[in-house]
């Protein structure tokens, strides 16, 4: 009965903990989206020259860029826009100031009717000044397929960002950073960056669910072992 007893309070510690850590792991993602929030609205303001050195900046600042986009362009897959399956367009900016092209997300258009057919689409031909948000896209994103680029003539399928994998493949100077096209500009296509993921309050009522759980866990061990010791002292 004391073995029994044992390994029954050892599962119950371990749940309760379990339970516990599950609800700090969601206060962690509830602070981590908010502050993907906050970059966001902070990134609200006037747009600043793009730097030399963007990798020191943070996350949606907002910056301008003139030059003319490149013919050929690269269509991100498997982008969702209002349920309906599509690509990114990333066009390929020829900056004034630098030597590699920059990326510049141009909104949202259909697969259409034919996957195998890419869309043919007309990019802005003269000078532009590009205005948006400078983001870096996560290189190590999940992909189903085993190619990051796939072969053949332009425009490019890609499954995933990865800028210097894009870059070796297509034999072309792409910066690592990506610009994302103001919505405010006249050009491109259907586009929203505001942060399309779970909110923190929705982290927080996860975490108080896993936290009242765990409370929970501790009421009924307490009161079954009320109920252990008096039962005991009752044959007693």
């Amino acid at each position: 009965m004391r073995h029994g007893t044992t390994l029954a309070t050892l599962i119950t510690l371990l749940a309760i903990v379990f339970l516990v850590k599950l609800g700090f792991w969601q206060l962690e993602r509830a602070a981590e989206k908010q502050k993907l929030f906050d970059d966001f609205a902070a990134a609200q303001t006037a747009f600043q020259p793009l730097p030399q050195d963007p990798s020191t900046s943070a996350r949606y600042t907002p910056v301008k860029v003139t030059g003319t986009f490149a013919d050929s362009y690269l269509l991100l897959d498997n982008k969702i826009h209002q349920g309906n399956a599509g690509y990114h367009v990333i066009g390929l900016l020829n900056a004034n100031d630098r030597s590699e092209l920059v990326p510049v997300n141009l909104g949202w258009v259909p697969v259409g009717p034919d996957r195998r057919k890419l869309p043919m689409l007309e990019l802005p031909s003269t000078e532009q000044e590009v205005i948006g948000w400078l983001y870096r896209p996560a290189e190590d994103a999940f992909t189903l397929a085993e190619q990051i680029v796939e072969p053949g003539p332009a425009p490019w399928r890609v499954q995933q960002l990865d800028f210097n994998a894009i870059g070796s493949a297509l034999e072309l100077p792409i910066a690592n950073y990506l610009v994302l096209l103001s919505e405010a500009a006249s050009y491109g296509w259907p586009r929203q960056w505001q942060p399309q993921v779970m909110t923190p309050a929705k982290h927080q009522a996860y975490a108080l669910q896993w936290f009242s759980l765990a409370i929970a866990c501790l009421v009924v061990f307490i009161f079954a072992r009320r109920s252990i010791t008096k039962t005991k002292k009752e044959c007693e």
